[in-house]
């Protein structure tokens, strides 16, 4: 019996020397990134807007000024050409009429079919208390002006529309509007259509994008005034708030 425990152990003592790696594992394969970037312009129609208080007119004809206009887009993927996603993390962008390039930071190198945001802010982040320096302390995207709990607008745009039907008011006879949408409820998904972007080493890529404020108005009834305004949270449950926001996506449209 003792011969047959020594040979035995020598045969599992071979076995376990064959199983051991013969040199260091591989490494992984490096993934080669580059930069992209959003590049988002402000339009009323067929108009970029460069100003505010200024007026431009619809591709009906209809005269709209902005006095103020900006949004958060976070949430952001870009889409492959065989439909899995890459997500650009806590990645928050707040647009502008000022600012058109919005750096989304580094991906891998290829081929993107499509990119997807959100209109609005995480719940998480929404639940906290406004601080820092960054883009989320911002008190005109907040529905007070002191920091408090679930207080961020994810969209502020406000100005002034000719409301007649024969779109003919002065500028004078013009009505304000007002459209602060936030909540959770009130976060908009986008997705965008198919259009190929390509991200090469050495080179920034871009995403030339549109934000056309005057699709929130269209089919409106614009002679009721209480469509005119979304102003405070409470507002946000209403029928009006959850409208505009479904309006919201509409808005995003490719430069070309």
């Amino acid at each position: 019996m003792k011969h047959v425990y020594i040979i035995t152990a020598v045969v599992f003592s071979i076995l376990v020397t064959g199983c051991k790696s013969s040199g260091p594992e591989p490494a992984d394969p490096v993934v080669e990134t580059a930069p992209i970037s959003m590049h988002l312009h402000s339009y009323i129609g067929e108009n970029e807007v460069d100003l505010y208080n200024t007026v431009y007119q619809t591709n009906e004809g209809r005269n709209i000024s902005l006095s103020f206009a900006q949004l958060y887009i976070s949430n952001i993927k870009l889409v492959k050409h065989d439909g899995t996603l890459y997500e650009l993390g806590n990645k928050v962008l707040l647009i502008n009429i000022a600012d058109q390039v919005y750096q989304l930071g580094n991906v891998p190198v290829g081929n993107y079919i499509s990119i997807k945001f959100d209109v609005g802010l995480p719940s998480i982040v929404n639940a906290q208390v406004p601080s820092g320096t960054g883009n989320l302390n911002k008190p005109d995207m907040w529905f007070t002006s002191t920091a408090q709990t679930n207080n961020y607008i994810f969209m502020n745009a406000s100005g002034k529309i000719d409301t007649t039907a024969a779109m003919n008011a002065t500028d004078a006879n013009m009505v304000p509007f007002v459209y602060k949408i936030g909540t959770n409820n009130n976060v908009v998904h986008v997705s965008m259509p198919n259009q190929n972007v390509s991200v090469q080493q050495g080179t920034m890529a871009y995403i030339h994008m549109e934000a056309d404020y005057a699709k929130l108005f269209e089919g409106l009834d614009l002679k009721n005034n209480a469509n005119l305004s979304v102003a405070t949270i409470g507002d946000n449950s209403s029928s009006v708030a959850i409208d505009i926001a479904s309006r919201i996506a509409h808005i995003f449209k490719y430069e070309n």
